[in-house]
């Protein structure tokens, strides 16, 4: 077969770029050109290609809370759960396939932290966004702490029950996603202590004023200093979250806000019994 043939040669005209003479170079172009010519599927191929539609996914967050059972499981942060680094429970993140044949199916899920932050993982997909308020998002209203309170009033003394408790109910913000009008609101579930003595708390309630309280008594909030110094008392709320939108029924959000207090300084003395001899 001569190069002349081999040029005019549509199915063989393909592959000429594989040879590399300075004999066939022009013969290469212009074979090029006649096989774009003569190969109806040769040009339509790129656009077959981007015509293929993306695999979509979705994205949901859980945490196992349902509203109207936040006393019994999910709510609250789990005690016998590994803790995020501010003392707040992890959440999940369970990317899902939707549409097409491997609709529902979880393409993969993933245990957060607010200090984590590993990207979503859609490949060449692309993301079906839902009406939700997400963990991240949940942290960014401005929460105000509880009011951290003790008695007595920022003093105690050595071996004596200083009362410690937290005022501050839930709050209530307004906000819009995509232009509908939405609701939501913290509800405060977890109370973080630091003493500032090197001896921290955990609890699940603020404790409340005690008005007969005395240093003898100890109470389910107290603390019991056993040196003296000036401490720093540090408190953190953790918040859940739950939302509305237009007027609908309250969704949870999942994971938690944590939200610090102003820390307040108590001084601890110490008691020195004196004999006094009286004539």
């Amino acid at each position: 077969m001569s190069i002349a043939d081999v040029a005019e040669s549509p199915l063989i005209c393909p592959y000429l770029n594989q040879f590399h003479n300075n004999q066939i170079e022009v013969l290469v172009e212009e074979c090029d050109k006649n096989y774009v010519e003569t190969d109806p599927y040769h040009q339509d191929q790129p656009d077959l290609i981007n015509q293929q539609p993306k695999q979509r996914y979705e994205v949901e967050y859980l945490d196992g809370c349902v509203i109207g059972l936040e006393r019994f499981r999910g709510c609250n942060q789990n005690p016998d759960s590994v803790l995020c680094e501010d003392g707040t429970s992890p959440y999940s993140r369970i990317i899902r396939f939707t549409g097409g044949p491997r609709d529902g199916e979880t393409q993969i899920t993933h245990q957060l932290c607010p200090e984590d932050n590993t990207p979503i993982d859609l490949r060449d997909g692309e993301l079906v966004e839902r009406l939700v308020i997400t963990p991240s998002e949940f942290r960014k209203f401005p929460i105000r702490g509880s009011n951290l309170k003790s008695d007595p009033y920022k003093f105690s003394l050595r071996n004596g029950h200083t009362h410690l408790w937290a005022e501050g109910d839930t709050q209530d913000f307004n906000t819009d996603i995509r232009g509908i009008p939405t609701k939501l609101r913290a509800i405060p579930v977890g109370w973080n202590w630091n003493y500032g003595d090197g001896n921290t708390r955990n609890l699940d309630f603020p404790g409340e004023p005690a008005p007969e309280h005395t240093l003898r008594d100890k109470t389910p909030t107290s603390h019991f200093y056993t040196e003296t110094g000036t401490y720093g008392v540090g408190l953190t709320t953790l918040f859940r979250g739950e939302f509305s939108v237009d007027g609908g029924p309250w969704q949870a959000i999942p994971g938690q806000a944590a939200v610090p207090s102003d820390p307040i300084e108590i001084d601890v003395w110490r008691t020195k019994k004196q004999l006094i001899a009286t004539d």
